[in-house]
């Protein structure tokens, strides 16, 4: 960049206040030469007569007034609708609005509880300053800051408190999310990280192959397309994947936590009473031997804090057998329908195969868990309730590992596609053990550099803990205003002014609000360099 460009730019000066301005927004009148410099997101500087610097962006306008006369006088009017006869418009001067950031003391960027003098000089902040200013450092290419060609988005793959305080990626059919968790996705892995897709849809079997798209857009980024290298992909076998050398796997029914599964299932309070009977008879049965040895370890476990693990093993065909043989046997009435009912409930699972099938291994966590692997789990094929199975399954089981064993695995993030889907708010009363396990996986995962990932196309049916766990979010376009408001209400760092400009934000724009950033910032997210599969 050649020092004419690093020079700053005089824009205007700040107006005189009204009555219903806010104390985080200024006003600046801006002349007509300098009008086509300013645009929404410019960072800019302003310090007044008190040698106050001010650190602000702008977040309205700018909006065109003309100066000598009334926007609704005839001659201003018609120089509008006649401009063919009348090519000269009246003198005019631009308006915007800027949202204080705060004030620049000592070289950091802090909180202000005034407001610059009207006529304070507003000057635009050079590309150099932008950058070093919002803390754009880190070894995770996002992409560039909107407006700003030089200024690039990072993120630090080594910082606490971003990818272990947990990320949310929001937004619209078709805004450019999926992109977006491809692009954290890829640097994760680059940074070390194993990652672990629960892919919904489809969409991410293929990342060791090129992207097809944008190419250009990613050689403005110095970047190429190019698939991952140490790539797998895995799918449960009662369901079916397109990827030719997708690995088939099941699940233990005893490695199943109970009652995570009788609120998927959706049992009522008396078919749970009896399948809880039915969990005490299976496991007196498997752990009649070795019974010394199994309390010491469930008391080590306990004092150590790590999660109860179950004892003995299973299957769903011992369930059935201990269910009719040992249990619906000595019910009467309403117990003895619930039983009844509780089998069909258990025999329909079994009909859709994914416990404990012949000649399938359940998958094993431990070769997940690799510096720089990318693991996708397709569970496109599967009904609702294996879906959910797999991901409480698998949730649950990369945390037990990480709690044994923080020391040899590496940095984990588990990617949630449509979140939503998994744990609702409508669904929120009956699924307090599930809510629990992933408040726990959060907080003390976090610890051991177990990161989760929530996408979503509908947050307002996600409920508010998902949003308080996500310290990270990554906001694409968002049209309904039922959605908006979901994040609104837990999203108190963002001013309204900014809140407006979501719904029009264009495909791959995005509003990031992280700890690493002193401030919400207006991303345009950079193009993934794998493929991904476009689902119609």
């Amino acid at each position: 960049m050649s020092e004419s460009e690093e020079k700053p730019v005089l824009l205007g000066y700040v107006h005189f206040d009204t009555p219903a301005m806010h104390n985080y927004v200024s006003e600046f009148l801006i002349t007509q030469e300098t009008a086509d410099k300013v645009f929404r997101n410019k960072y800019v500087k302003v310090e007044d007569a008190n040698k106050h610097l001010f650190i602000g962006r702008v977040i309205e306008g700018p909006f065109f007034l003309p100066e000598e006369i009334d926007r609704g006088s005839a001659f201003a009017q018609t120089s509008i609708l006649r401009g063919d006869k009348f090519p000269v418009v009246p003198n005019y001067y631009a308006l915007s609005r800027v949202e204080l950031l705060g004030e620049m003391s000592e070289g950091v960027l802090q909180t202000t509880n005034t407001r610059p003098l009207p006529k304070s000089p507003v000057v635009e902040l050079t590309p150099k300053d932008v950058q070093d200013l919002i803390g754009l450092r880190g070894g995770m290419l996002i992409g560039r800051l909107l407006g700003y060609e030089n200024v690039v988005a990072m993120m630090d793959a080594n910082n606490k408190k971003i990818l272990p305080r947990n990320i949310g990626i929001f937004g619209t059919v078709g805004s450019g999310k999926t992109n977006t968790a491809q692009v954290i996705i890829e640097e994760a892995s680059t940074s070390g990280f194993a990652v672990v897709v629960i892919d919904i849809e489809g969409e991410y079997i293929n990342m060791d192959q090129p992207s097809q798209e944008l190419k250009e857009k990613l050689s403005r980024f110095g970047l190429k397309a190019e698939g991952l290298k140490d790539f797998w992909v895995y799918y449960p076998v009662a369901g079916e994947c397109k990827r030719k050398k997708a690995i088939p796997f099941d699940i233990g029914f005893s490695s199943m936590d109970p009652y995570i599964l009788s609120e998927i299932l959706n049992f009522t309070e008396a078919q749970e009473r009896v399948f809880f009977e039915l969990m005490d008879k299976l496991l007196e049965k498997t752990s009649e031997e070795g019974e010394e040895e199994e309390e010491k370890s469930e008391a080590i476990r306990f004092l150590e804090g790590a999660p109860e693990e179950v004892a003995g093993e299973y299957t769903i065909i011992d369930a059935f057998r201990t269910l009719f043989g040992d249990i619906i046997p000595n019910q009467r009435g309403g117990e003895k329908a619930a039983g009844y009912t509780l089998a069909k409930k258990l025999k329909k699972l079994n009909r859709a195969k994914i416990f404990d099938q012949p000649n399938v291994s359940e998958l094993q966590v431990e070769s997940l868990l690799k510096a720089g692997r990318v693991n996708i789990v397709d569970v496109s094929g599967c009904d609702e309730e294996v879906k959910n199975i797999v991901i409480a399954w698998l949730l649950k089981k990369v945390f037990n590992l990480k709690i044994r064993a923080p020391e040899k695995t590496p940095k984990t993030l588990i990617i949630l596609e449509e979140a939503h889907t998994f744990v609702s708010r409508e669904a929120r009363e009956r699924m307090s053990a599930t809510l629990d396990m992933i408040r726990t996986i959060a907080r003390r995962g976090r610890k051991r550099w177990l990161c989760l990932g929530f996408i979503s196309q509908q947050p307002a049916h996600l409920p508010n803990e998902i949003f308080e766990l996500c310290n990270t979010r990554i906001i694409h376009s968002i049209k309904s205003e039922h959605n908006l408001q979901a994040l609104k209400a837990t999203g108190g760092d963002i001013v309204e002014e900014v809140w407006n400009q979501i719904p029009g934000l264009g495909v791959g724009q995005a509003i990031i609000s992280s700890p690493q950033f002193n401030h919400p910032i207006q991303v345009d997210i950079r193009p993934a360099k794998s493929r991904r599969e476009l689902i119609d």
